[in-house]
């Protein structure tokens, strides 16, 4: 999660679905220097993830959008009963990328996950960037954890 696009206004608002081509092509430039550019980005299966967070009501799917029209930043979340506990939820992250508006994505999701009533935010850092944790811990998050890999 980088904001490069310091002092340009972004309006944050719900996905649609004109916008899976701009999000693909956001995210397989993310992913090319990613952590994770080692597994092959498919663009049909990043497709079908957006369309399916659009579509439903127990996920959000937010967007960043500059003045221009660029998106800057997407914020898909879920809605997850605990499962000790079917009666609460929690919300956990599916993917949290963000080259600007960062901050009005996190303050849009603490909004409906308030309003949906859920418990708790879970959220991680994959891409071992320092500054996704700090930027999560400035918004209130508190670190409970790491995260381990193992690669084959």
């Amino acid at each position: 999660m980088q904001n490069q696009s310091i002092g340009v206004k972004m309006l944050v608002r719900n996905a649609k679905y004109d916008d899976i081509g701009p999000l693909i092509n956001m995210l397989e430039a993310y992913h090319k220097d990613s952590n994770m550019s080692d597994i092959p980005f498919v663009r049909v299966d990043v497709a079908k993830v957006l369309d399916h967070g659009i579509s439903r009501r127990d996920i959000l799917t937010l967007v960043a959008e500059a003045d221009d029209g660029t998106i800057n930043g997407v914020l898909c979340v879920e809605a997850v009963p605990f499962f000790f506990n079917s009666k609460h939820l929690y919300i956990t992250d599916l993917m949290f990328i963000s080259h600007g508006g960062g901050m009005q994505l996190l303050r849009r999701l603490k909004e409906w996950a308030a309003n949906i009533g859920a418990d708790k935010i879970i959220m991680a850092v994959s891409s071992g960037d320092p500054r996704a944790d700090a930027f999560l811990e400035l918004s209130g998050l508190e670190k409970t954890g790491n995260m381990y890999v193992l690669h084959r």
